[in-house]
């Protein structure tokens, strides 16, 4: 994690805020790596300067949080512009109070950031694109400090399942308890009160033994509803109170039982749409969205394209093939419906075709093999990056002008699509140190 003390001295200030709680192992440098943290304690013109250097420029800082007291809240009033997001006002009664609360919301941030950075969640959801992060750092916040019912959105094949598995599992309360999967799809109107409710013996014909369902199943642990939307009304009507009170009756029984479970749900469609035209119930859709997260499409994020085949091909074998660059180019320009799910699909097939082999060929793809590709995206981007210099020359600017702008900007979509530093170096075929120092707007002793 990467925290920025704006116009502090940040040994002094380290210091007070290890005496207020922080931990030691919290970097508070301003040259880690991760989530970017950005502190502006109101002085002056402090909390302004802060935001004007730091909201205003891309990519914006996972967190900026400005802290007061009564005595210096007029020096740290928020504009309309400042991203709500990402910016935290924080107000406490004295300064004692201000740093126990920058304490505790670093230490919170730093806890996010081990998740995010660990390698059990790199190898359990595959990507390092600026929206994959935000999506997991989403999952991270509720999984691990959030205790409500969650709804995920996203097309169909986006890993909505795996993103519910995740929550899951970061509960600290509920990860050694089952996690009990209802796809909502299939449950029939004559047999959905048994699926999800149990029922007792002889409460309908074949009923020679009862039977827990869905919610009793769930107790302990988490109750993932797949495809909420696709339920009918009058088995909306029966859930309200499962979830609103944590009771059921099995089917055939009068007494009510309890089950303690955590609550997700996911659907495709839009529930917000869904309710205004009359097909789902408001009650219900207010009493599932305590937290929503929403899964990005598979077009949203490319660039994680190549490390998902790489997955998916790992998984196939134990020693996955190599992929030749024109394969992996036509990979990443066409388009997937299915998501996520579609190109699962593709890679194990072409993976099929020529199983054995140790590196796959332009002859694995089912699909017309563009060998212009590469030279069409490569025309796109010089004839946009001509048309941003005529732009720049109408301007008036000059050489240098337009140089340093385009490594400025070139720094900056790095570290957007990389999500790191030391990532974005490589992509830039810098040192990190070099990367730091163009940052902070030094030149680099001997680098290209």
């Amino acid at each position: 994690m990467r925290v920025v003390l704006y116009q502090e001295d940040a040994s002094r200030l380290r210091q007070s805020l290890c005496q207020h709680g922080l931990p030691e192992s919290v970097d508070l440098s301003g040259n880690g790596e991760g989530l970017l943290v950005v502190i502006a304690r109101a002085h002056d013109r402090r909390v302004a300067a802060a935001a004007e250097q730091w909201l205003r420029r891309q990519p914006l800082p996972d967190a900026f949080i400005a802290a007061c007291t009564p005595a210096t809240r007029a020096h740290c009033q928020p504009e309309p512009w400042w991203p709500a997001s990402i910016c935290d006002l924080v107000t406490a009664d004295d300064d004692e109070g201000v740093l126990r609360e920058l304490a505790l919301r670093l230490a919170r941030l730093a806890e996010l950031e081990t998740i995010l950075s660990s390698d059990w969640l790199h190898k359990r959801a595959v990507g390092r694109s600026v929206a994959w992060r935000r999506t997991l750092r989403a999952v991270a916040e509720v999984g691990r400090f959030g205790h409500g019912a969650c709804l995920l959105l996203g097309e169909s094949g986006c890993g909505k399942e795996l993103l519910a598995r995740l929550i899951h599992d970061l509960d600290p309360l509920r990860r050694r308890g089952p996690f009990i999967v209802v796809d909502c799809t299939t449950l029939s109107p004559e047999l959905s009160g048994s699926e999800l409710f149990g029922h007792a013996k002889g409460a309908f014909t074949h009923a020679v033994n009862a039977r827990d369902g869905a919610v009793a199943l769930a107790d302990g642990g988490t109750l993932f509803l797949d495809e909420i939307g696709e339920l009918d009304l009058p088995l909306q009507a029966r859930l309200l109170r499962v979830i609103q009170e944590r009771t059921y009756k099995r089917v055939g029984e009068d007494n009510w039982r309890k089950s303690d479970f955590r609550l997700t749900c996911a659907t495709n469609r839009h529930l917000d749409a869904e309710v205004q035209a009359g097909r789902f119930r408001s009650d219900l859709f207010f009493r599932i969205t305590q937290w929503t997260i929403r899964a990005p499409a598979l077009a949203e994020r490319r660039d994680d394209i190549p490390l998902l085949v790489e997955h998916f091909l790992a998984q196939h074998a134990e020693t996955p093939p190599r992929v030749m660059p024109e394969v992996m180019q036509q990979l990443v320009t066409r388009d997937y419906p299915g998501n996520v799910r579609e190109l699962r699909h593709l890679v194990l097939r072409m993976a099929d075709r020529q199983q054995g082999f140790r590196v796959l060929s332009t002859g694995c793809l089912d699909l017309p093999l563009h060998v212009a590709a590469s030279a069409v995206v490569s025309d796109g981007w010089e004839n946009a990056l001509a048309d941003a210099v005529e732009g720049a020359l109408d301007a008036g600017l000059g050489l240098k002008s337009i140089g340093q702008i385009a490594e400025s900007i070139a720094v900056q979509v790095a570290e957007r699509r990389a999500g790191s530093t030391s990532r974005a170096a490589e992509l830039l075929r810098v040192t990190p140190r070099a990367l730091q120092l163009r940052r902070q707007g030094r030149p680099a002793e001997g680098c290209p």
